[in-house]
C-alpha cells in the first residue's frame, strides 16, 4: 500500500509542486528488521533483575534489547495501549560511541541523512501501532536533524496531528562555538495519534493575587484592568463617577472590556468601587469564583530544567562522575508529562537511556498518587542497560544514600555588557530556584565573582533518599523460530505481559496459568482436553482471563467458563498455532 500511494502521488502531483521529504532507502535493511519478519520476536524474563516494591503498585516494564525487536514484541501486547510514547534518539552528532551508534551519516548516499531517516522510519512505525486513539508521541531533537524528524512525523501520523514544539533552554552559559554562535536549546516536538482526542491539561494557575481584601460576600478578588485591546466606538462610552462625577474614558486606541449597561449593575453588586478622591481610577474586580479553568495554557519555552542538573542526579545515585553524557533531567520529564491528563496511563520510551524517564513517572506518581505503569527500552550496549539503568531504578525503588558534596552549582551565568540589562530577570530566575532546592540542601547561597550570577546548594552532611518501593520485571529479547519448541512457552510470556500475571499457578502441555492479586490468565492450546485439571487448580479469589486460539474453542471455552473473559490469542501469535 506504501508503494502503491507514492506511485499514486506521483502520478496526480507535478514533480516541480511537490512538497514532502524524500530519502534513499537502505540497499541494506538493518539486520533486526529481516530478523523480526523472518522468526517470532520474544521478550524472556530474567527474574534475577526483577525490583520488587509495594504489592499494590503498577508494575514496570525493563526490555533489554535492540528497540525494534522490542516493538515488534510489544505490537503484540500492547497494540493501541500505550497512551505516552517519549523517546530521546540519538541525534545523529557523529559521535560513534553513543548506544544506538549516533553515527547514521554515509558519505556515498544521496543523502547524509537517510540512514538515520531511515532508522528511525521503522521505529517510529511501529510505535505508531501502539498509541490508544487519545495517544501522543514525544521527541527530543536538536538542530540536525529536526527539520527532517518533523517532515518524517508529518507523513507518518499527519501534519494536521503535530500539536507543537517545545523550545527547551538546556544551558545557561554559553558554548565555545568557533562561530561565537551560541546553541542554549533543543526541541521537543509533540504529535497526537488523532489530534481531536487529545488536549494537554496546562500548568495550575497562580492564585496568590486573589485576596478578599474588603469582606466581600463573592469572594477572593485582584484588581482587573476595565479596557481591552480591541472593540468598537461603541465601547469608548464614559464613565461618570457617583462620588466626584469625574468622568472616566478609556486609554487611547483602547475600549472597555465590558458593556455599558453592566456599570450601574456592577456598581450595585460591588465589582465596580469607584474612589472617594478625585484623580484616583475605579477599581474592576475580577473573582476567583470566576475563572473558568484552574490552568493555563503550557508554554513552548521550558527553563529551570538544565542538562547539568541531569548530570548532578547520576553523580548523586552514582557516587562519581556521570556514567552518561548529556542525560535528560529528569525535572524536565516530569514537567512534560505531568502536562497529560494521563495519571493511570501507560508510558514508553523505547531510548531509555539512563532510566531518566522512569525516574519521572515514578516522582509523578508519587507525587500525584496516580498509577502510570512505564516500559523502557534499551539495548545494553556499553553495558547501559544492566550497569546505569537498572542500577538506577534500583536505587530510586529501594532508597540510596548521598555521600553529599560540600557545595553543588544550582545556576550559573556569565554577565556580559550585552545581558547587564537582563539582570532583573536572572534575578527573578534565582529567586525561583532558591525557593525550589530551599528544603534540599542545608544551605541555598547567591555569589557573583568574576562576572559569573551564580546560585549554590550547600550540604553539611549526607542525605539518605528513601525509596518509592516501585516495582519492576525484567525482559530481554530474543528471536525464536516459528516451529521451535520453546514457542509456546514464549507466547505464554508475552500474554503474561500483556495482563500482568507473572506468578505460575499451572504449566500443562494443553495449558497455561498465571497469576497476580486479582486475575488469572489461562492460555488454552487445547481447551477440551484441559478443562478437567484446570477447573482443579483454578482460584476462587480472582478474575479470570482465558486465551484461546480457535474460532471452534472460543463457543465452547466460553459456554463452559461462563464468568470468564474469553478472548482469542492476538492475530500474531494466532498465525503460528493456525497456519
Amino acid at each position: 500500500m506504501d508503494q502503491l500511494k507514492i506511485l499514486f502521488d506521483a502520478l496526480i502531483v507535478p514533480p516541480n509542486e511537490r512538497c514532502g521529504l524524500v530519502w534513499e532507502e537502505s540497499a541494506q535493511p538493518e539486520t533486526v528488521v529481516e530478523m523480526a519478519e523472518q522468526m517470532f520476536p520474544a521478550l524472556k524474563p530474567v527474574p534475577s533483575l526483577d525490583i520488587e516494591g509495594l504489592e499494590d503498585s503498577p508494575v514496570h516494564y525493563i526490555i533489554e534489547g535492540d528497540n525494534y525487536h522490542t516493538l515488534s514484541a510489544l505490537t503484540i501486547t500492547h497494540a493501541q495501549r500505550v497512551d505516552v510514547i517519549y523517546i530521546d534518539p540519538p541525534y545523529n552528532t557523529g559521535n560513534p560511541h553513543l548506544t544506538y551508534h549516533d553515527n547514521r551519516k554515509d558519505k556515498s548516499s544521496a543523502s547524509r541523512h537517510s540512514k538515520w531517516l531511515n532508522f528511525m522510519y521503522h521505529r517510529l512505525r511501529l510505535a505508531q501501532e501502539l498509541l490508544t486513539d487519545d495517544g501522543v508521541l514525544l521527541i527530543s531533537i536538536d538542530d540536525r536533524e529536526m527539520a527532517h524528524l518533523k517532515l518524517l512525523c508529518d507523513g507518518l501520523f499527519g501534519s494536521d496531528n503535530f500539536i507543537g514544539n517545545f523550545v527547551w533552554i538546556n544551558r545557561t552559559t554559553p558554548n565555545d562555538a568557533a562561530n561565537k554562535f551560541a546553541t542554549d536549546h533543543e526541541y521537543i516536538l509533540v504529535y497526537a495519534r488523532d489530534r481531536k482526542n487529545f488536549q494537554l491539561k496546562g500548568v495550575p494557575k497562580n492564585f496568590s493575587k486573589y485576596v478578599n481584601r474588603d469582606n466581600d460576600s463573592n469572594g477572593p478578588w485582584m484588581p482587573d484592568n476595565p479596557s481591552a485591546a480591541s472593540g468598537t466606538e461603541k465601547d469608548r462610552f464614559p464613565i461618570k463617577n457617583p462620588h466626584t462625577g469625574e468622568v472616566y474614558y478609556p486609554p487611547d486606541g483602547r475600549y472597555w472590556a465590558f458593556a455599558k449597561r453592566r456599570v450601574k449593575e456592577w456598581e450595585k453588586s460591588g465589582k465596580l468601587v469607584f474612589p472617594q478622591e478625585k484623580g484616583k481610577r475605579f477599581v474592576l474586580k475580577k473573582y476567583l469564583s470566576e475563572l473558568k479553568s484552574a490552568r493555563n495554557p503550557a508554554s513552548s519555552i521550558v527553563n529551570n530544567a538544565l542538562t547539568s542538573h541531569g548530570t548532578k542526579e547520576l553523580k548523586q545515585l552514582f557516587g562519581s562522575g556521570s556514567p552518561i553524557k548529556y542525560p535528560k533531567p529528569s525535572v524536565l520529564l516530569k514537567y512534560i508529562l505531568g502536562l497529560l491528563d494521563k495519571q493511570n496511563g501507560i508510558f514508553l520510551d523505547f531510548f531509555a537511556g539512563s532510566g531518566t524517564t522512569g525516574q519521572a513517572i515514578l516522582e509523578l506518581n508519587q507525587e500525584d498518587g496516580g498509577t502510570r505503569q512505564c516500559i523502557l527500552c534499551n539495548n545494553n550496549e556499553s553495558d547501559l542497560c544492566r550497569n546505569v539503568l537498572h542500577p538506577r531504578l534500583q536505587k530510586i525503588s529501594e532508597g540510596y544514600s548521598v555521600e553529599a558534596p560540600r557545595k553543588e552549582t544550582l545556576y550559573e551565568r556569565k554577565l556580559t555588557v550585552n545581558t547587564l540589562k537582563k539582570v532583573s530577570a536572572y534575578l527573578q530566575e534565582i529567586t525561583a530556584l532558591s525557593e525550589q532546592y530551599r528544603n534540599s540542601y542545608d544551605e541555598v547561597k547567591q555569589s557573583l565573582k568574576d562576572n559569573v550570577l551564580r546560585l549554590e546548594g550547600v550540604r553539611k552532611k549526607p542525605v539518605t533518599v528513601a525509596g518509592m518501593q516501585a516495582s519492576f520485571k525484567y525482559f530481554q529479547t530474543q528471536f525464536i523460530p516459528p516451529q521451535d519448541t520453546r514457542i509456546r512457552q514464549a507466547c505464554a510470556h508475552l500474554l503474561c505481559l500483556r495482563e500482568q500475571t507473572f506468578e505460575p499457578i499451572n504449566i500443562t502441555l494443553h495449558y497455561q496459568a498465571y497469576r497476580n492479586q486479582q486475575q488469572v490468565t489461562v492460555i488454552c492450546f487445547e481447551p477440551p482436553s484441559a478443562w478437567k485439571s484446570l477447573e482443579a487448580v483454578l482460584p476462587k479469589d480472582a478474575s479470570l482471563v482465558i486465551y484461546v486460539f480457535r474460532e471452534e474453542d472460543y463457543a465452547l471455552t466460553k459456554d463452559h467458563f461462563p464468568e470468564a473473559t474469553v478472548q482469542y490469542v492476538p492475530d500474531k501469535i494466532k498465525r503460528l498455532f493456525t497456519s
